[in-house]
Order: C-alpha cells, then structure tokens, then sequence
C-alpha cells in the first residue's frame, strides 16, 4: 500500500471509532424529551400528512426526520402487521442508527474543506476534533434535526465558497440545493437567506469588486427557483398556493405581514413550511416556563428567567461546555489568523467559516429566547473545526507538534470521562461535577437522556428513593429540572434549600435529609 493512500485510512479508522463509539451510545441513552415528537412528525410525512395540528410539538418538526422513520418503514412494508406497544422506543433506537451514520457525511466535509485549505493532514486533524466532540456526538444519536443541520450549514457554505472561489456553475448548483435541503432541516437555517447575501456584500466591499448585476442576477434566480421547487417538494407540496388571508397565523411578526400584504396573494411555499415558522416564531416570543410554553425556563449561572433569556448563555454553554483542548486550540488558530494572514486572504477563505459561527452567536443570544442547550448552536462546531487546520498547518516544530498530542490526549480523557452520556459533558473548568447545573443551568445537562443510568443505580441502591413532595429523612434523587424547578410547578421547593452530596450521570442530583436537616 502506497503512501498516497494512508490518509484514506487513518481517516478511515477514524471513523470506523467514531461509529463504535456512537452505537455504544445508542442503546445506553432513554429516550429523550423531542425524539418522540421528530419521529412521529417523519412518520406523519411518510403517510403524506405534514400539517401541524399540534403547534406546541409540531412546531420545529422538519421534513428530514422522515430518514429516522425508514426503518420502521421498511419494517412495516415486509411485516404488514407488525404491532409494538412499547410507545416507540424501538423505533426510536432504530432511527437513531440513521442519525449516526449520517454524521459521517460532515466528517467527510470537515476533512476535505480542511484539507483544501490547510493540507491532509491538517484535514486529518480536523475530522478527528470532529470525532471527538462531545456535544456533536451527543446529538449525533439522537432521533433530532441537529446533526443535519451541522451537514448543511457545513454543506451550504463549502459550496457558497467554492462557487465565489472557482465561479463555476457546478458549485452553484450544489450550492443551491444544499441551501434548499437546509430548509428541509432546521428553522433556523433559514437564517441563511440573509447571511449568504450579507456575506456576499461585504466580500465585494473589501475586495473591492464590481457587481456584475446580470449574471448575478441570474444567480439568484435560479438559487431562489431550486429552493422553491425542494422546499415545497420536501413538503409534498402541501397547499402550495393557500392565499394569504386564509392562515390564522400566532405570532406577531407574521401577524403584522399578514395586515400588510393582500389577502388573496397567494403563498409559493406549502403551508406546512410557513406554519412551522410562524409557530416556532410565536413561541419564542412567548418564552419558556409557561403552561403553554414549548419549553421550559432559561437557567444559566445559578439564574433562571420564565419568558425570558440571558445574552450570554451561549458564551457560557461554551466556555464551560466545550472541551479545554478545543478551546486552546481555537484560540491558537485565531491568533494566527490574524498574524499569518492579510485581511484579503481571510475574506477569501476562513471569512466562510466564522461569518456563520459570528452571526448565529449574535442572533441567537440577543434576538432569540429559545435557549434549550447548546445543542441549539451545536452546527457551528464543523465550522470551527475546519478552521483549526491552520493550527496543525503551523506545528512545525517538534514542540508545537508534541503540544498538540498533548492537546489530544487532554481531550480524549476528558470526553471519555462521560462515555455514552456525552450530553451531559462539562470541561475541568467545573471542578465539582455535583454543582455542575449551577454553571451550565439545567437544559445542557438533562434532556432525559439518563433514565437509564438512574435505573441502574437505584436497582443497586434501594435506599436510595425517588425524592417526595414533602420534607421528610432519608436518601432521595432528584432531577436537575426538578431541581431548579423549570416549568414553575412549586414542587420540591423544600428539598430545593438543600445542596446536593453528589449526582448520578451528571442529570439527577443526590441528597441525604436528616432529621437536623429538617429543623426550622
């Protein structure tokens, strides 16, 4: 074997862990709080019915969970009277399998974006951060759309890259379908529609070009007439056409556009594409911790906020969420971004990596309440990946070499500390795992995802009991969101003035109330 071809295998092997790693993952994690209600809209488009009827579930549902319902699907087709009544774990554990080996596709575009840029085996370097995030991982299987919308948002802007770079209308077209399929897979991906054109014009601002406004024109066109036709295709094109007058739409932006616009023009998208962004658009606007709320308060640095948010808790879910190793690294990267490269060199190429990660960050933490975890912003880490290949570009030396096994060595022993449970994962900044929720707040911890881990412990600790409503002596556990008492229910407040001796899988706390514990 050659050595041209020792890059195809170590990227291979890498891989080839990473798969290992995730199906391991698979079968020890509950079913968690939103795959329930992904799977069921995937099922739901799969019979050719994409209308949200329930919009506190429906709401952020998107046509690519119907890949997490193929194999019930297929299951169904050659066994026609297949039946479970196991409220879908099953089949949730089998799309979860759809999830993982998906995942594999942003490896693949982690390593050849990191490549172009940086050389093989920088790309190496990058696919194998990619493998070892611990975030990335705890959604990559997991029956949700955050592992697809890393895909195309990774996807949308290596192609937006190559179109400017080579002008060819190959890129174009990849372009333009995987900014179409990113509407197909998160709401908020139709973000951009307003970053790709900004990006566009600070591009012809700092070089300096001139627009050539009729072939640009034609570009957009054509962009704008393959998201029209994939999106409504996606949607099986669902009442495309519905005038705008017959929609009862809940939010107030939509609401607004409503009163302003005719109300017989018709609506070029499927109704089920302009409902879903209306719905989640309503209920942030309403906020979290509601009854009628689609999610539950903000918590974040011992602070909890109903129907609001903090403009930091995506700077905090990182800094205390992502792995030191990657933290190092990314600093490095940025310092010699700004030391080896002249502004023009940036702006035609790492510029397309961080305009995203600098928008969404700004986006979402000022203009947004839905702060559920970092799992919202989990798209962004390829980006940031791919970028770090400068860093191993740069380690000539045999010392920057040597720091960066360090580096990977720190971060291997610090992910695998919480093998199959990578959801809840903090970095050493948190010294004392029990206190973790008082940091990182309860939504980057729980996510249902540990029943498992809590049924274990408690067959093997029967004096430990599920904590009562009341005062009373004894061991109990408690969930951090009952904890911190995120959807208001009053409940536990008396065990909530006592501080937890220790945590089971970093989502449950543990107490011990003793009879002095409980004197007024």
């Amino acid at each position: 074997m050659t050595s041209k071809y020792n890059h195809i295998i170590l990227l291979f092997l890498l891989i080839a862990c990473y798969l290992a790693n995730g199906i391991s993952s698979i079968q020890r994690l509950s079913i968690t709080a939103d795959e329930g209600s992904h799977l069921a809209f995937g099922i739901k488009m799969l019979k050719g019915d994409p209308a949200r009827t329930n919009p506190e579930k429906d709401n952020s549902k998107m046509p690519i969970s119907v890949l997490n319902a193929l194999p019930r699907a297929i299951e169904q087709y050659f066994q026609p009277n297949l039946s479970r009544d196991d409220n879908g774990v099953m089949d949730t554990v089998h799309g979860r399998y759809i999830t993982l080996f998906f995942s594999v596709l942003i490896i693949l575009l982690v390593f050849q974006w990191s490549r172009s840029l940086y050389g093989t085996h920088a790309g190496l370097f990058s696919a194998f951060l990619y493998c070892c995030c611990p975030n990335s991982i705890a959604n990559a299987v997991l029956v949700t759309t955050e592992t697809y919308s890393a895909f195309f948002l990774l996807a949308t802007m290596y192609f937006f890259w190559r179109s400017v770079d080579t002008g060819r209308s190959r890129d174009l077209v990849w372009f333009a379908l995987s900014l179409a399929g990113a509407q197909l897979a998160k709401q908020s991906l139709f973000h951009l529609y307003v970053l790709v054109p900004v990006c566009m014009l600070l591009l012809l601002l700092v070089q300096k070009q001139r627009l050539r406004l009729g072939r640009s024109m034609g570009r957009v066109l054509f962009v704008a007439l393959v998201s029209l036709l994939l999106i409504n295709a996606g949607f099986i094109f669902w009442h495309v056409g519905k005038p705008l007058g017959e929609y009862h739409f809940m939010s107030n932006l939509f609401q607004r556009v409503q009163q302003v616009l005719p109300a017989g023009l018709p609506m070029p998208f499927s109704e089920s594409f302009i409902t879903g962004l209306d719905q989640a658009k309503y209920y942030d606007q309403l906020g979290g911790g509601f009854v009628q709320s689609s999610f539950a308060n903000v918590t974040i640095l011992d602070k909890s906020s109903t129907g609001g948010s903090f403009w930091y808790y995506y700077f905090v879910s990182l800094f205390f969420k992502t792995p030191i190793s990657y933290l190092l690294i990314f600093a490095c990267a940025g310092w010699l971004l700004v030391r080896k490269q002249s502004l023009r060199q940036f702006m035609q190429r790492e510029f397309f990596l961080l305009a995203p990660v600098v928008y969404y960050l700004v986006v979402f933490s000022f203009l947004y309440k839905t702060q559920c975890g970092i799992r919202h912003i989990v798209f962004l880490y390829p980006l940031l990946f791919v970028c770090s290949g400068i860093v191993y570009q740069y380690a000539v030396s045999k010392l920057s070499r040597w720091l960066l096994v360090v580096a990977a060595v720190w971060l291997l022993l610090s992910v695998g500390t919480y093998f199959n449970n990578y959801y809840a994962y903090t970095n050493e900044f948190i010294t004392d795992k029990k206190e973790a929720y008082r940091f990182v707040g309860a939504s980057n911890l729980n996510f249902n995802q540990s029943d498992y881990f809590l049924r274990d412990y408690l067959r093997t600790h029967p004096d430990v009991q599920p904590a009562p409503a009341y005062p009373k002596t004894g061991r109990f556990v408690l969930s951090v969101d009952q904890y911190l008492d995120i959807w208001n229910t009053g409940k536990y407040q008396w065990l909530r003035k006592k501080k937890p001796i220790g945590h089971i899988a970093h989502s449950y706390l543990l107490f011990v109330i003793t009879d002095s514990d409980l004197q007024p």
